[in-house]
């Protein structure tokens, strides 16, 4: 009964308030009502309004739209009438999409102006693009499920108020994760089912979700695993419940079974036989279990409309065999699979390789929708923060696809603090927290060099080391998700210049001074990280002076402790550019000042041995500065904002 009653609350569910809530005195959320714009089209942004402040609030909201700097047409007004403190009205922005061209993200600064000036001040963003891929802004979908054993799901809102929670955070597509009836079968007939990890799953949320997300414009990704079948633990498993899944097509621990192998010698995720595990492994270079496995995955995306799927992996794998006792070759299985994926399902495919481990091939040679991996703060994988710049240059090399490289989307959570303590590993998680500056490292780090970071769930949550968005995701401060979105927000607005064809640049490094600084990430320093793309010379400063060398060597901020960036001023910067012809304006802009707003700032210019250069002064620097001059903009497709 009590499962019963948790489904219809989910099902009729209202939003109880705009999400996610910002820390301003009267501006509270801004949602838009699209994830991508198309050129010349309107958006319409909500602006809620709840005030805080010390009296009743008359005025007006203005809306300023930039693009890479530049002021697009003129300041959009719209007037508010009385808001008594307490009180919450929705505000409706009509903004027009410029026509320049595709592929261009814009800021909306809005300010709430009353008769003493500025009283509030935050910013959206709009992705002006034909698709989610070029630049994949992933995020984890889960509330679908009505009840589990070891954890009651939080009524917080319907699937159409969670769908809008996750465009205000400008994500483009969804992660449905974990909704699938067994690991090799993900459609069942039921309106209600309990899956192989025991949540009961209903068949209208799934529904609802995806129609939500399609309303937004935002892309629907079918979470299922590459090589997983349930096995004995889970019954009935996948040699008793009539899917049709052979023992033959499994992978095997060694060769000497060859011919005559048995459940005991199958391999199981995590090592160790599938007959004592959950889950066993099947040979993803198999023909038969990759027909069997595409049949099922078209049902699955038939009776729902998923627009894609998300193939799942367990990273790196041992030696295993095939029935037959060979060793099985792992060289394009990868890139095979997805391939065989996107031929078979005719859709959009996202393979999660989860670790470094046959990776080149992954983003050579396949047909990936875009490359998505899971890393990890391993040795053998992310060791510092400027291994982040290094997977990203490795993989738009490997790619390198014309005329948009592939779009990057990495997945790492931040350890949970008291992680180890008993309140950490059961709900309420109310005693564990993620160290805000951990957060804004990583978060800039990622996306200086060229990704999207993946780690928010339903609700304002995100995912920790557990890597798992159920009920084990951490609940965070105020003033995380105002930094958070702020950084999001960030990531959208100057997409172009963070993730479209940039490469590294080749000019002699900038000299900064009245600060340290180094071309790594390392202790004590500012990085210097320089880019170009056509148009554009761009330089990252990202702080580093307040973290020690152990803190710079595990990207995870393992105890929540990570100190706060020092906040440095009038730094001297001598930026050598790439060409000896005409330039333009140069700018800065930072998620964490005046919400990431654009300020122009002056130089000058000379030559010396190390080539053409310009000289300026960045006024302030936090945690991220992204720096960017206009050099050769009229033979570029970024010519105009």
């Amino acid at each position: 009964m009590k499962k019963l009653i948790l489904a219809a609350l989910l099902l009729i569910a209202p939003c109880a308030r705009a999400m996610p809530i910002l820390t301003g005195g009267l501006i509270q959320s801004i949602n838009s009502d699209r994830a991508i714009y198309s050129q010349g089209a309107t958006a319409t942004v909500t602006v809620t309004l709840h005030n805080t402040l010390q009296s009743s609030f008359s005025g007006r909201l203005t809306a300023n739209i930039t693009g890479r700097g530049s002021q697009i047409g003129a300041p959009i007004t719209v007037v508010v009438n009385s808001i008594p403190v307490g009180a919450t009205q929705t505000v409706t922005l009509s903004i027009p999409v410029p026509q320049n061209g595709d592929y261009r993200g814009y800021l909306v600064d809005i300010a709430a102006s009353g008769s003493a000036g500025v009283v509030d001040e935050q910013t959206t963003a709009l992705d002006v693009s034909p698709d989610w891929t070029t630049y994949p802004r992933q995020c984890w979908l889960t509330a679908t499920w009505t009840g589990w054993p070891y954890h009651s799901p939080q009524v917080t809102s319907s699937p159409e108020a969670n769908a809008a929670d996750f465009n205000a955070w400008h994500c483009n597509n969804l992660q449905f994760f974990n909704m699938i009836y067994r690991w090799h079968r993900p459609y069942v007939d039921s309106m209600v089912y309990v899956n192989g990890d025991q949540l009961t799953q209903d068949q209208r949320l799934i529904m609802r979700s995806i129609g939500a997300a399609h309303n937004l414009g935002m892309g629907t990704l079918a979470y299922i695993p590459m090589y997983s079948v349930n096995s004995d633990a889970v019954q009935p498993n996948f040699l008793n419940d009539g899917s049709g899944v052979q023992l033959q097509w499994g992978m095997f621990l060694n060769y000497t079974c060859g011919g005559a192998c048995k459940l005991t010698d199958m391999a199981s995720f995590g090592g160790g036989s599938a007959a004592t595990s959950s889950i066993g492994l099947m040979d993803p270079t198999n023909t038969n279990w990759q027909a069997y496995w595409a049949q099922q995955v078209s049902l699955w995306l038939k009776k729902y409309g998923f627009d894609g799927v998300f193939i799942d992996t367990y990273g790196t794998q041992p030696q295993l065999y095939n029935f037959q006792g060979h060793g099985i070759d792992y060289s394009h299985m990868l890139s095979g699979f997805t391939n065989m994926a996107v031929s078979a399902l005719n859709a959009p495919v996202v393979l999660n390789g989860a670790a470094s481990w046959l990776e080149q091939d992954q983003a050579t040679n396949s047909h990936e929708a875009y490359h998505f991996r899971e890393v990890w703060d391993h040795p053998d994988d992310i060791t510092s923060y400027d291994g982040f710049h290094t997977l990203s240059r490795n993989v738009w090399s490997w790619a390198n696809r014309k005329p948009h490289n592939v779009g990057l989307d990495w997945d790492m959570g931040l350890d949970k603090a008291l992680g180890n303590q008993s309140q950490c590993q059961s709900a309420p998680l109310t005693k564990c927290t993620f160290g805000l500056p951990g957060a804004l490292y990583l978060e800039a780090s990622i996306m200086a060099s060229g990704a999207h970071h993946n780690w928010l769930t339903d609700g304002d949550r995100f995912i920790s080391n557990d890597d798992y968005p159920f009920w084990m995701t951490v609940g965070t401060t105020p003033a995380f998700i105002q930094a958070e979105y702020d950084y999001q927000t960030f990531g959208v607005a100057y997409e172009k210049l963070l993730r479209d064809n940039v490469s590294d640049s080749t000019n002699t490094h900038s000299a900064v001074t009245g600060v340290s600084s180094n071309i790594t990430a390392t202790a004590g320093n500012v990085w210097q990280l320089e880019f170009h793309r056509s148009g554009f010379d761009i330089l990252h400063l990202i702080n580093f002076t307040s973290m020690n060398a152990t803190q710079m060597g595990d990207v995870q901020d393992p105890n929540g402790n990570y100190p706060a960036a020092a906040m440095q001023s009038n730094i001297n910067v001598k930026m050598y550019r790439t060409g000896t012809g005409s330039i333009g304006n140069l700018y800065v802009a930072s998620p964490d000042i005046n919400h990431g707003k654009p300020q122009q700032l002056n130089y000058t210019s000379g030559s010396d041995a190390g080539g053409w250069y310009i000289s300026f002064t960045v006024p302030t620097l936090k945690y991220w500065d992204m720096i960017w001059l206009e050099n050769g903009t009229g033979n570029s497709d970024y010519a105009s904002p």
